[in-house]
């Protein structure tokens, strides 16, 4: 399973719910959050001198962020024990790196890594944004994204030029292309987010989409199938045909 932007804490407690009764009804060997699980509006250079987001405290947001890994991994283990959870870091995961850089008295104390105590939850850690590391698994790979402009899954996948997962944009976008002279399609998919409107779009006209991915793999040759789960109304149906809500 893979989950994109849900940015902590604006959250949507409501699909996340539908979603984890998904994990309880299936099995899965990994679950991969590709970025963004964190907002850290209360260190961005766009809020600063708003006291609201400034005195937001890190601390509640990752006693929130840390809570919602536990659930995930409870329920998950409960299927498979030896199940994996990565998590990619996004723009706003590095929103932390970069206010350390300027405060470094509190070095080892806030990372993202300290923060949700990744080391002890035995979440892997992929510094997809401030080192441009990539996720493998089989023949496709998972980044948490770059780009913004209208068609970002084309970039993605002329950039990259492998098969690409990511989130980051928080909408629904694919584009695929065959390599003739390789004998191979490549393809660049945004999965969507999990978050509610967040202040800042003060209402105004979105293309966001609310899902997640679920991949299947042929452990011989890396081969897969994937599902876009799109999530409307904080429900959804699975690729099972089972309705969720």
């Amino acid at each position: 399973m893979v989950i994109p932007d849900v940015h902590v804490p604006y959250q949507d407690d409501m699909s996340l719910h539908a979603l984890e009764k998904y994990m309880a009804d299936n099995v899965f060997d990994e679950v991969i959050y590709i970025g963004d699980l964190l907002d850290f509006g209360q260190v961005s250079k766009f809020n600063q001198g708003s006291p609201k987001e400034e005195s937001h405290k890190l601390s509640d947001d990752y006693k929130i962020a840390g809570k919602i890994l536990d659930r995930h991994i409870s329920i998950i283990k409960k299927n498979n024990k030896k199940a994996k959870f990565t998590l990619l870091e996004g723009n706003h995961e590095e929103r932390i790196e970069r206010w350390i850089a300027k405060n470094p008295q509190v070095e080892d104390m806030i990372e993202v890594s300290v923060g949700l105590k990744l080391g002890e939850r035995k979440v892997n850690w992929v510094r997809s944004w401030s080192k441009g590391e990539l996720y493998k698994i089989g023949k496709a790979y998972f980044s948490h994204g770059l780009y913004t402009n209208q068609y970002h899954a084309q970039k993605m996948v002329n950039n990259f030029g492998v098969n690409i997962y990511y989130g980051h944009t928080h909408d629904h976008q694919s584009f695929s292309k065959i390599l003739k002279g390789k004998d191979k399609t490549v393809e660049g998919m945004s999965l969507g987010c999990i978050c509610d409107e967040q202040s800042y779009m003060q209402g105004r006209p979105n293309n966001w989409q609310q899902g997640f991915g679920v991949f299947n793999f042929d452990k011989d040759t890396g081969f897969y199938n994937m599902s876009f789960v799109k999530i409307f109304n904080h429900s959804f149906i699975s690729p099972e045909g089972k309705f969720y809500k």
